[in-house]
């Protein structure tokens, strides 16, 4: 079956010529989520005007990539925003996530969904993001490093070994399941060409087996959002009519806003790229019914390392050791058994001489010593130069606008470069 027919199981005629003539338009949305911890939306507006507010996002803007290079900006490595598709930010608006739940988001690389979460929670409560292939996991750990999360456990595990160890147990779940990415036909052409029924069915298949096991780990009177970027109504209602058919959840109606399409049986919505400003999309919320099972507790542990708070000015939490590194959440959450790649906000290690900050703790805190850059000299040290200042000896918090960029260490006025080399970058 070919990708045009394939669509009449919902949709009418002119929707799919709209739909196959708006996939020609290579014209490519941009998108990003603002980190306003950092940056200020009236700040943010008067200095690039020229964004326009997302439609239904709060802190969330689209822009012209002729206007403006976000990728390219100093604000991009100093994480004050995240730059995703439209369509994206949706699926953590609609699941409406608070600073008191426990949020796991199974397939969460490259971040856009856990970090727009994260900041729906205003990084409190925990947030277990997953991915399966470790490569994407360590591009996933390294964006959560740079937005300055520190609710957010970065796992590198299958989905079974996460339903062996959370039964019944997070309050709100993301899963963007794998799929066979008709969303991505403007962005991608190896996606087109790659497309074929066959693979549909094989992975309509998958997506199934994943959202029952997804549910199964979502307490009672929780919420799973489900989302792909397939126009495929066997990944999108299919998928769900399978779980409310096997198990006992309930589907959940989405408010219908300007450009949302339905099909006949009104689960879930499409973001069609002729009616939604964006590449494509389909969302679908689910609840858990209450029947009075016990609503998991978490921990409230007290940690032994107040010399470790001290030195990193660290709030009320939790800090512990893991090998040599200090790690803080905001409250224990237990994960032994999984392969962890970021254990929550990475502190340091303590040597010989003292602690040695991790540059992940850079671009959270902002009350360490510290030490304010101009433009230019923020630019140099990002790029891996020296810096030339007034300062007291040993490590020093570098800022810019008052928010952290990395760590140096000072000696008689030369700040010895401590950004990571990987990360450094000529802007």
């Amino acid at each position: 079956m070919d990708f045009r027919t394939h669509l009449k199981k919902y949709l009418l005629d002119d929707q799919i010529e709209a739909l196959i003539k708006s996939l020609e338009n290579k014209e490519v949305k941009h998108a990003l989520v603002l980190n306003d911890e950092k940056i200020s939306v009236d700040s943010f507006k008067k200095e690039f005007p020229n964004i326009i507010p997302h439609p239904i996002v709060p802190n969330v803007f689209i822009y012209d990539s002729n206007d403006y290079s976000f990728g390219k900006h100093i604000y991009h490595e100093m994480g004050y925003y995240y730059i995703f598709e439209p369509c994206s930010s949706i699926v953590s608006h609609l699941l409406n996530p608070n600073e008191n739940d426990i949020v796991l988001d199974i397939a969460a690389a490259p971040g856009g969904k856990s970090i727009h979460t994260s900041l729906l929670m205003k990084n409190q409560g925990i947030l277990v993001s997953n991915e399966i292939q470790q490569a994407r996991a360590f591009v996933l750990s390294s964006n959560v490093e740079r937005m300055g999360r520190k609710n957010i456990i970065v796992t590198n595990n299958n989905i079974d070994d996460l339903v062996s160890k959370y039964q019944n147990y997070f309050s709100k779940i993301i899963l963007d399941a794998p799929c066979s990415g008709s969303g991505m036909f403007r962005k991608m052409d190896a996606m087109k060409e790659d497309w074929t029924y066959q693979k549909v069915l094989s992975l309509s298949s998958l997506q199934k087996e994943l959202i029952t096991k997804a549910y199964s780990m979502l307490q009672e009177g929780g919420k799973l959002v489900y989302s792909t970027c397939s126009f495929s109504y066997e990944e999108d209602e299919e998928v769900i009519i399978h779980l409310l058919n096997n198990t006992d959840a309930q589907l959940l109606p989405i408010e219908n806003q300007n450009g949302f399409y339905y099909s006949k049986e009104k689960i879930g919505i499409h973001l069609l790229p002729h009616l939604f400003g964006g590449e494509g999309h389909y969302i679908c919320l689910i609840e858990k019914p209450i029947k009075n099972l016990a609503i998991p507790s978490y921990k409230s542990l007290k940690d032994k390392f107040n010399d470790i708070r001290k030195i990193t000015h660290l709030d009320e939490g939790y800090i512990y050791k893991f090998d040599d590194t200090y790690y803080y959440l905001n409250k224990y959450i237990d994960t032994k058994g999984l392969h962890i790649i970021r254990g929550g906000l990475k502190l340091g290690v303590q040597e010989k001489y003292g602690f040695v900050f991790d540059h992940a703790l850079s671009h959270y805190s902002k009350n360490i010593n510290s030490l304010e850059l101009t433009l230019e000299e923020a630019k140099s040290y990002i790029e891996g130069n020296q810096i030339t200042k007034n300062c007291k000896d040993g490590y020093v918090l570098l800022t810019y606008q008052s928010n952290g960029i990395g760590f140096g260490k000072a000696s008689k006025n030369k700040i010895n470069n401590k950004y990571p080399k990987g990360l450094r970058i000529k802007l």
